[in-house]
């Protein structure tokens, strides 16, 4: 196994470690088989597809041996999954057979199921979609009926069962976290009882758009906005270069010659290439791009966070888009916070995070050594021999394989906090899975659709799944009023004049997206 794996695997070690997992050897669960597979009904819709493949790319990352079994006589569709079967990143192989072949059944740790049927005498689940409603069950069939295509709903519908399949392969607790029956959640609604499918998604029009970060959360929006019908310009932000540790989390990281490259730009070019939307990105900070040549080429309406990072949060806000959906993510739970102009009783992004009161450059110094003149300048650029002089004594030799290395200035804070989380070593990353990025992501694409094609529909400022490995009837939403010291309040109306002027720019008088 190649560092890279080991790096890989540590994130969703560590999240099956906090749910108590009985089993935490790494060639034990990566020897574990899974089967991914489909009831042809169900695959012959956009919905089944898309759970399928989106599974394929989740799968892949999280377990051992996933053998791929689909209904013959799908031509087409078969094609598009040997392909990505063929390039998708894996610790372990795909293999894609078809449904005659000889699978050992009673072996597999886990089976995903594309349908609507569960064979109770089998590790078996089976998920499927419908409109803004995604379903999933491990006990009990599920609707079959899956027509009304909505992509939203098909990645939520994958995160939802290959967290089932998680719980399985990696061992934990079903005393604690027992296998779901057959539930369903709807993203229009935000709630278990669906009131209906929701309205049918149409080609859209959408506002200039900002997408600040390109991690985990940011790769399954990227990948959604491919799979929707949009047009306009979109521009990602995100300040640092794909690393090893990335390929465990982010969907679209396949390609290892990434590692190293620009997760802005690389997803940017991915996207342009496969959508109407005209795309670009940029490494940057997000306060460095406010102010640069992209940015300020636009009229920008409508924010996508994907952040672990506050400043940046607030840095985001200043913008004062229409429309701002933030995502957010811990070891087993994801989160999405909306601001809208037109609800301003809510808080913004300044006002429902805060800043930590300690001096954030102090602690860069302390963590890297560097000195404040160096973290005061310009932390795009590369780390010199000049900044090594200047530095903490202790430090230089840490520093100057961080100059060996080609790092930024922001490089090279960042690798700092990691070693001060413990990250340096193997399995010490902050725990993460890939499934509930993918579950925030559809929260927040969900969101920002809701906002700007159907601005009447209930608004809800915050909501949550507490923890993706109970189902979503943990799931909570609050609307947080806006804090009334906060420059959401206090200067509304220079923040309405800017809306104005923006307006002007786009030569349109409303800024939202039309069908």
């Amino acid at each position: 196994m190649t560092p890279q794996q080991d790096l890989a695997a540590s994130r969703p070690l560590g999240v099956a470690k906090e749910l108590g997992a009985a089993t935490l050897d790494e060639a034990t669960i990566f020897s574990r088989g899974v089967v991914l597979t489909g009831e042809r009904a169900v695959l012959e819709t956009q919905n089944g597809r898309w759970c399928l493949l989106n599974s394929i790319r989740l799968l892949s990352r999280i377990v051992g041996p996933l053998t791929v079994l689909l209904p013959g006589g799908m031509d087409i569709f078969e094609s598009e999954v040997r392909t990505l079967c063929g390039s998708v990143w894996t610790k372990a192989r795909v293999t894609l057979a078809h449904e005659d072949a000889c699978v050992e059944w009673a072996a597999a740790s886990a089976i995903l199921n594309v349908g609507a049927e569960v064979d109770a005498d089998l590790p078996w689940t089976t998920i499927n979609c419908n409109g803004w409603v995604a379903r999933v069950s491990s006990a009990g069939d599920l609707p079959n009926d899956t027509e009304q295509s909505n992509p939203v709903a098909a990645m939520l519908a994958a995160s939802f069962g290959v967290a089932e399949v998680f719980k399985r392969v990696y061992g934990i607790p079903g005393q604690k976290y027992p296998a779901l029956p057959a539930t369903q959640f709807s993203l229009f609604d935000l709630g278990t009882s669906p009131s209906g499918l929701g309205p049918a998604l149409c080609d859209t029009t959408v506002p200039d758009t900002l997408l600040v970060g390109a991690g985990a959360i940011g790769n399954a929006i990227v990948l959604l906005l491919s799979q929707l019908a949009l047009r306009g310009r979109l521009h990602i932000v995100d300040k640092q270069a794909f690393r090893p540790e990335n390929l465990g989390t982010c969907v679209l990281l396949d390609d290892t010659s990434w590692l190293g490259a620009s997760k802005a730009e690389r997803l940017s070019e991915w996207l342009d290439e496969r959508s109407p939307l005209v795309c670009s990105g940029e490494q940057a900070f997000v306060e460095t791009a406010r102010s640069g040549r992209h940015l300020r080429a636009m009229a920008v309406d409508l924010v996508l966070n994907g952040l672990d990072d506050v400043q940046a949060r607030w840095d985001a806000q200043l913008l004062w888009p229409s429309v701002l959906v933030d995502g957010g993510i811990n070891a087993v739970g994801a989160a999405v916070v909306t601001h809208r102009l037109d609800r301003p009783d809510a808080a913004c992004m300044r006002c429902s995070f805060r800043l930590s009161l300690i001096d954030e450059m102090t602690i860069q110094a302390n963590l890297t050594g560097l000195n404040r003149a160096t973290l005061s300048s310009d932390l795009g650029r590369a780390l010199t021999e000049d900044d090594l002089v200047a530095a903490e004594e202790s430090m230089r030799p840490w520093l100057r394989q961080q100059l060996a290395q080609g790092r930024t200035v922001c490089a090279t804070i960042t690798e700092a906090q990691s070693r001060g989380l413990g990250m340096e070593l193997a399995g010490g990353f902050s725990p993460s899975a890939p499934f509930v990025a993918t579950a925030s992501a559809a929260l927040v694409v969900a969101q920002a659709l809701k906002a700007l094609a159907y601005p009447s529909a209930e608004f809800i400022q915050r909501f949550q799944f507490e923890n993706l490995f109970v189902g979503p009837d943990a799931a909570v939403g609050v609307l947080t009023p806006a804090d009334p010291n906060c420059l959401c309040v206090t200067q509304r109306s220079a923040i309405e004049r800017v809306d104005t002027n923006r307006r002007h720019r786009a030569g349109d008088a409303s800024l939202t997206g039309k069908c």
